[in-house]
């Protein structure tokens, strides 16, 4: 019965944590290329319980059969499904096409972003909204004012002519790992892979987060944790029978 509480009392925790995922999901609904998570879960191993101290069974112990205590988090998943697109017409702005992710140089190395809202810094380089610079594929993007092409390729051009190509890198998906400012890194040191996909200038990537089904999602882990709320209050009940009423017999 106290295992019954416990295995309720992990089930709450779960959902709650489960709510949390989502909340952040939904927080982000307007965030450019925010990818949206979800929490993944399973049960504890199963334990083989045995009947022990039968009366009926001399010396010999009896298989009752498997039982779990409950389940935990596993982790948390990235859905990497790209976004709508959505025109700006602003020539800072830039989307990816197809898989990768731009390359950004912030106080901690290289991160890696699908949010292409850019702007030219102080220093006529081209930045993220937070102050890190994109990296082309030699260095820094050096451009004095927004007088610039990006082809589909995504080499930039001025009027003097060719400037740098954005530089774009794939990796194996759960090698990334989120770090906060829309940003990821590699912390499996996964191997950079060039990537094909073609750049739009003047638009930039939504976020993928399905606001209808996140709600649903809501409402049902809602319930779930209800449920287990009231589980856990059925047995404290029954508990409280057996120590104040059978126990006076």
């Amino acid at each position: 019965m106290v295992r019954g509480l416990y295995i309720a009392g992990t089930g709450m925790i779960t959902q709650m944590k489960r709510m949390d995922v989502l909340s952040n999901n939904l927080a982000n609904v307007d965030t450019n290329g925010f990818k949206e998570d979800s929490l993944l879960s399973r049960s504890f191993e199963d334990m083989l319980i045995d009947r022990i101290g039968d009366p009926a069974v001399v010396n010999v112990s009896s298989r009752v059969g498997q039982l779990n205590t409950g389940i935990h988090i596993d982790s948390v998943y990235t859905g990497f499904e790209q976004g709508s697109a959505k025109e700006t017409n602003c020539p800072t702005d830039l989307m990816i096409k197809g898989e990768g992710f731009f390359v950004v140089l912030t106080e901690n190395g290289e991160r890696y972003t699908r949010d292409g809202a850019f702007e030219i810094d102080g220093f006529g380089r081209l930045a993220t909204k937070s102050g890190d610079v994109v990296l082309g594929e030699n260095g820094a993007i050096n451009l004095s004012n927004n007088n610039f092409t990006v082809k589909s390729n995504g080499e930039i051009y001025t009027e003097d002519g060719f400037v740098d190509k954005i530089k774009i890198i794939n990796f194996d998906n759960n090698a990334l790992r989120k770090t906060g400012n829309n940003l990821y890194e590699n912390y499996l040191q996964s191997p950079e892979q060039t990537s094909s996909s073609n750049v739009a200038q003047g638009f930039v990537e939504s976020s993928n987060v399905d606001l209808a089904k996140s709600m649903v999602r809501m409402v049902e882990v809602y319930r779930n944790y209800e449920s287990n709320q009231r589980i856990i209050k059925m047995i404290d009940d029954t508990l409280a029978k057996a120590v104040n009423e059978i126990g006076k017999i």
